[in-house]
């Protein structure tokens, strides 16, 4: 009970001995063990239990007059003050030769976690979060700027379920050039996206063989989950921006650098964390025939983290490392066009040791996390006049998540995303207008059939330069 020992001997006369203890919660359970040896009325123990705060006041008590053992407890209730203890025994012995031996203990109630242990669970779920979002956006970014590299400046600005991509390389018409076979059909496939109208297959717009791209995108991120272990939501926003160059007409290689800020909300654990972040890398991709493509990305980023949680804060940084590969094929069947695709993306973050505004320690961290996916979309192009073309789509992936970690949050219920299968669904539509302009309406939903949700909603304008 960290209250020191009793050590008290008679030499004549009575004698007594008496601890203060402070620092009880309600519900603590106190227990004395008491053992009096040649005990008679003369010696007695007492349980003997008054308060600091309420002098005089006489909690319990029992008195022992007999040789043996008697273990008696006590429950602090918060009444009399008995959250600080004066006496949580007396005992005295009248002659020599008689002794009494108490040992004393506290087993304390579970009151819950402690607010350090709650702000490293916001740490521990929301940084496996964040790095999820940044993951599918970054993937999502480089996907869509080497489908603009190869489709040879034919689709100034892309647009996605979660963002939109600038292709600044770009001229719907740029003159003809010199192309060959295998270049000239893989354009065709690639501009079907922007130039088909309806049944017909659109008439082709030549252009040149362009070597360098660059290009920009932006996408929001949304997670929700609420359940019987608590509320939690929050937003993350990606941009990211690159370059890119054709070593051959069919081999891509890039870079590109990319910022992110977020912010999640803990409801149960009365916390948040937020944050910022940037990303430095390198892609590469080999369009292997007109209608399948390889590509594989890698990256860096550092972050730093602000986490809160009840009367616990503190700052922390984490530095991870990214990588992905995938196949996207594109065919066209009458008046649509299919573009399946299978993807995986993993992510290793390490985060130093720091101590929060409680003095609590918090150990440095490692972890993984990431997502294979398999689906698909399909576009509808259609020419509605001679000046506008409407591109919707509709499109249905399977994803499974996955994560390891060294720092699991113990006695704090899960409030994170889980691994496992879900779906995901996405739907647009795209508004070219013809000579200058477009705008595009389109959104995303993941985790279907399984026990959270992850959004996303645009309302985009365009122009070309």
């Amino acid at each position: 009970m960290n209250a020191g020992t009793w050590n008290v001997t008679q030499t004549d006369g009575p004698a007594f001995s008496q601890k203060t203890v402070t620092g009880f919660e309600v519900g603590d359970k106190i227990t004395f063990t008491v053992t009096g040896v040649n005990a008679t009325l003369a010696a007695s123990a007492q349980w003997w239990i008054t308060s600091v705060s309420v002098p005089g006041t006489l909690l319990d008590q029992y008195g022992i007059y007999s040789s043996g053992t008697v273990v008696r407890t006590y429950t602090v209730t918060g009444n009399g003050g008995d959250t600080s203890l004066r006496q949580t025994f007396r005992f005295q012995v009248q002659n020599i030769g008689q002794t009494i031996s108490v040992t004393a203990a506290c087993l304390p109630i579970y009151s819950g976690p402690t607010n350090s242990q709650k702000l490293r669970a916001v740490q521990v779920q929301g940084s496996t979060m964040v790095a999820q979002a940044s993951g599918a956006a970054l993937t999502g970014a480089v996907d869509g700027a080497i489908g603009d590299a190869f489709a040879n400046g034919g689709r100034p600005v892309t647009f996605g379920a979660n963002g939109m991509s600038f292709n600044f390389a770009a001229e719907p018409d740029a003159g003809v050039g010199t192309r060959s076979d295998v270049t000239r059909r893989a354009d065709d496939a690639f501009a079907a996206l922007a130039y088909a109208g309806g049944p017909t297959k659109a008439p082709r717009v030549p252009t040149l063989e362009r070597q360098w791209s660059l290009w920009a995108d932006i996408r929001g991120t949304g997670w929700d989950r609420n359940n019987a272990a608590g509320d939690l939501r929050g937003t993350q926003i990606n941009a990211t921006a690159g370059i890119g160059y054709k070593l051959r007409p069919d081999v891509l290689v890039g870079v590109f650098a990319g910022f992110e800020n977020f912010s999640y909300d803990f409801v149960s654990l009365a916390g948040n964390l937020k944050g910022s972040g940037g990303t430095v890398g390198g892609y590469a991709a080999w369009r292997i025939t007109p209608m399948l493509r390889w590509d594989a990305i890698a990256g860096w980023s550092g972050l730093s983290y602000d986490g809160v949680a009840g009367t616990a804060s503190g700052s922390f940084n984490g530095s991870r490392w990214i990588a992905s590969t995938g196949l996207t094929g594109n065919t066209r069947v009458a008046a649509f066009v299919f573009e399946p695709s299978a993807k995986i993306y993993a992510l290793w973050e390490h985060q130093g040791a720091w101590t929060d505004s409680l003095k609590a320690s918090q150990a440095s961290r490692d972890f993984a996390t990431g997502r294979i996916s398999a689906g698909g979309r399909v576009i509808a192009p259609w020419q509605v006049s001679a000046t506008t073309t409407l591109s919707p789509y509709l499109g249905f992936y399977g994803d499974w998540r996955f994560a390891t970690d060294n720092a699991l949050p113990v006695g704090v219920p899960f409030i994170g995303i889980s691994d496992g299968w879900s779906g995901r669904v996405t739907g647009g539509v795209n508004v070219a207008m013809a000579g200058g302009g477009s705008f595009a309406l389109g959104g995303e939903y993941g985790g279907i059939g399984a026990n959270y949700g992850v959004w996303t909603a645009n309302a985009r304008a365009n122009w070309p330069f």
